[in-house]
């Protein structure tokens, strides 16, 4: 039998914030409500792994399609989706007329319960929910010792991304987050070129999104549509009325669910810098957070964001200025790239990062780069690469959880977004929100999840959300009592 131990939590607690997990596991091997082991579930090469996807539809139904299409290569990967999860019984119908044969849920708590029970045999999650039931069901899969895959942001709040990365330490199996491009070949020529030295030492980078998902309002009276459960759908928010057309996106546009344009493509192109300037890596990191945008709504999310990071750590040598790392969106653009178009007399709007180094500048987005001036370009031959090229974002994924399975050698960091590193990504980026909408600077310590502010009270507060009674991340309600809940 496999040695992976239920997680035996010793405790739980917020300091300044952050949830720090103390756990207890060896090696693989899944678990139920009381910590009894489930029978071991290994896979052969040629034996699927088993998929359970919770959020169906939206973007959910193209992720996992995605990651079926990913699957179906050239050298495919035996992959078989077993269970469909979504608060929606459209979205969750229309799903299954693509996989018929899974086993259809609509509170995925029940999916886990079952999962514990040994009901149904699952190797590993797929989560496309919103942002703000992220944390809570990726917690139950890493409390059941499940490889799992989340969309970005990875959590809603600091504190749930704090808790999370605790809880992977803990888990030790593969993750991911759904930075697609993370995978891709320009991506990692770009991280390629800034290390090299290509335009020598980087003092700031820009990163920009044209589109707003701003200004959500309530909508009183409106009637929730028959195909939804509205409370699951709130998931561990306090309840509150329908708002109207809030499904399948533009929950994006509220603060109690989403974070915006920040919230929804930071972790996409900030990925790009964070990643180059290697601070994923960097202990004692620090920053001083500021954010500016139209007057504060409780409610909705800004028309448009502009957030800076100026970042310090203890081996940057002394004296030297901070990074800086600056943010625009709503139609925003960087005014550095303004000005380069303006001297070039051409339109770099299609970019969406821009490195300046010592030497010169980079320009970037999905696709492509551009090495400014074109007399520096001239001289800059791409380094030999050093960064594998994986064949797809999930299929890196996919991969690592079939190592895993068969039992070969594994870490934790076999993929590129894993949760240690994701989960501070999603932390620089979340800091951002919390600067805006306490209205003032903050100071932010990445190793103690520690702010200092003017009003640190109202930032620290923002760090978290309030929370429904059992969908919180305390061991009690991940490890809950199976009888506890009525299928829906």
């Amino acid at each position: 039998m496999n040695r992976r131990h239920f997680l035996q939590i010793t405790g739980f607690s917020f300091a300044a914030s952050s949830a720090l997990w103390s756990c207890q596991t060896s090696s693989r091997q899944r678990c139920t409500s009381d910590g009894t082991p489930i029978a071991k579930y290994r896979r052969e090469r040629d034996q699927s792994l088993r998929l359970a996807c919770i959020g169906v539809g939206g973007r959910g139904l193209d992720s996992m399609m995605e990651l079926l299409a990913e699957c179906d290569g050239p050298n495919p990967q035996f992959v078989e989706v077993r269970a469909l999860c979504d608060v929606d019984l459209g979205m969750l119908d229309a799903a299954a007329t693509r996989i018929p044969s899974a086993k259809r849920y609509r509170d995925f708590r029940l999916l886990y319960r079952d999962i514990q029970s040994g009901a149904i045999e699952i190797d590993a999650i797929l989560i496309s929910t919103p942002d703000h039931t992220h944390a809570f069901a990726t917690a139950m899969a890493l409390a059941c010792g499940l490889p799992v895959y989340c969309e970005k942001p990875l959590t809603h709040t600091v504190a749930e991304a704090r808790t999370i990365a605790a809880m992977t330490r803990t888990a030790e199996v593969p993750t991911q987050m759904g930075t697609q491009i993370h995978a891709g070949n320009n991506y990692r020529t770009v991280v390629e070129l800034i290390r090299s030295g290509a335009i020598g030492e980087v003092s700031f980078a820009d990163c920009w999104d044209k589109r707003s998902w701003c200004c959500g309002k309530l909508t009183p009276g409106a009637i929730v549509p028959a195909t939804l459960d509205w409370d699951l759908w709130q998931g561990p928010t306090l309840a509150s009325a329908y708002i109207k057309d809030v499904t399948p996106g533009n929950w994006r546009r509220y603060w109690k669910y989403g974070s915006g344009t920040l919230g929804d493509m930071a972790c996409h192109i900030l990925d790009l810098p964070f990643w180059a300037l290697g601070l994923a890596e960097e202990r004692g990191l620090r920053a001083e957070i500021r954010a500016d945008g139209p007057a504060l709504d409780d409610v909705g999310c800004p028309a448009s964001l502009e957030v800076s990071w100026a970042l310090t750590w203890p081996s940057r040598p002394k004296g030297k200025d901070p990074l800086i790392l600056r943010w625009f969106d709503g139609g925003q653009i960087s005014p550095t790239a303004q000005e380069l178009a303006a001297k070039d007399k051409q339109d770099y709007s299609r970019f969406s990062t821009l490195f300046q180094g010592s030497k010169g500048f980079l320009l970037a987005n999905y696709n492509e780069y551009l090495i400014l001036p074109g007399a520096l370009a001239a001289t800059v031959t791409p380094p030999t690469p050093t960064l594998t090229r994986p064949a797809g974002h999930h299929l890196e994924w996919i991969n690592a959880v079939r190592a895993w399975t068969m039992d070969l050698p594994t870490n934790s960091a076999m993929t590129g977004s894993n949760f240690e590193y994701a989960s501070r990504l999603t932390e620089l980026v979340l800091c951002g929100a919390v600067a805006y909408r306490s209205q003032a600077p903050i100071t932010y310590d990445f190793d103690s999840g520690v702010i200092s502010a003017a009003n640190a009270k109202r930032a620290t507060e923002l760090m978290t959300a309030p929370c429904r009674d059992g969908w919180t991340l305390n061991p009690t309600d991940l490890f809950f009592d199976p009888t506890r809940f009525q299928i829906r």
